[in-house]
């Protein structure tokens, strides 16, 4: 059986996530024909199997934005990694343009302007999410799979949803899991429940996804939405 093939494309950023999935080339070279800049190869008239978009997408940009449409269309699935490709991060936050003339510029999440199947937050995530969601596809099943998948729905995560949706609630269970995985310390466990240090986050999303707790809320919430577009489709509303 002949290999699929998977394109890795930046969009632009700290390119901190290009330089993650630079640590696993090795093993996705196992199980794909990988496409990238970094390797000489990067055709976007070509189909892929799977398309792998890091960056945001700066809406300004006709030509980026053309771009990850092209991506969209010629892959089967496509795969935002990294916080600003999927949630959009701190770059929400930025502007763009310099003297002598700023220009103001949108920053967003790639689903912003294209269908987006997974998406794997993270500044960056661990390149071993992105082998772990490709076996996942692969097998047709598996964790990875719904989780990566709820997240591709919410278009904004961070530390401040984990507040409100979990330990406000009474939902935490104290195990820290947050705290150990915020890259910039923005939580911090007071009375064995993580607390949030406003100015440190970042809005990466990581926290949401390593809670075992919101985790779940993601995918439930996923479900349902699912299950709401089915019920339309089926009573043409």
């Amino acid at each position: 059986m002949s290999k699929p093939a998977i394109l890795i494309y930046d969009l632009g950023g700290c390119e901190g996530c290009p330089l993650s999935i630079m640590r696993v080339y090795p093993q996705l070279i196992n199980i794909a024909n990988v496409y990238t800049k970094c390797l000489g190869k990067v055709d976007l008239d070509r189909e892929y199997d799977y398309a792998v978009v890091t960056g945001p997408i700066c809406i300004n940009s006709p030509e980026h934005v053309e771009e990850l449409k092209k991506i969209r269309k010629n892959s089967r699935v496509l795969i935002a990694y990294g916080s600003c490709a999927s949630v959009g991060g701190i770059i929400l936050y930025a502007r763009g343009g310099q003297e002598p003339r700023p220009e103001h510029r949108v920053y967003a999440p790639i689903s912003r302007v294209v269908r987006v199947d997974y998406a794997i937050p993270g500044c960056p995530p661990a390149p071993q999410m992105l082998i772990s969601l490709l076996n996942c596809i692969r097998r047709g099943k598996g964790y990875f799979l719904d989780l990566f998948r709820a997240v591709a729905l919410n278009p904004k995560l961070s530390g401040f949803d984990l507040m409100d949706e979990v330990v406000l609630n009474g939902l935490c269970v104290g195990c820290g899991a947050c705290v150990l995985s915020c890259p910039t310390n923005a939580l911090q466990m007071i009375d064995n429940r993580p607390d949030l240090i406003p100015e440190k986050c970042i809005r990466c999303g990581t926290c949401t996804v390593r809670c075992p707790r919101f985790s779940q809320i993601l995918i439930q919430r996923s479900r349902l939405l699912q299950k709401a577009s089915s019920l339309s489709r089926i009573s043409g509303v």
